[in-house]
């Protein structure tokens, strides 16, 4: 299992935490220090809907302009990867938004 975030966001610790406690072999992928590429965003918007990874709550969100937040694509999310919602887990071959299940 990979959760993809950021490693001082208290929503990936409770991630990470959850799926130690749960016995899973879990590996942290910060994006702020293992970055996040076009074709990673790729793969994560084949299951999950742009819509719901975009985290319009985020100060990143709120400091782009209204133009670039109405068009919101993947070089926008690979450009400022704080605007992924967390966190996102790899498991089973799929990507999903939240606390692994």
């Amino acid at each position: 299992m990979i959760i993809y975030g950021i490693k001082n966001c208290d929503k990936v610790r409770a991630a990470l935490k959850q799926a130690k406690q749960a016995g899973e072999d879990v590996r942290l992928h910060d994006f702020r220090s293992d970055g996040i590429d076009v074709q990673l965003l790729e793969a994560m918007l084949a299951d999950i809907d742009i819509s719901q990874l975009i985290n319009k709550r985020s100060t990143t969100y709120r400091q782009l302009d209204k133009d670039t937040q109405q068009n919101v694509g993947i070089e926008t999310l690979a450009a400022f990867p704080t605007l992924i919602k967390r966190p996102v887990v790899f498991h089973d071959n799929h990507f999903t938004l939240g606390l692994p299940s």
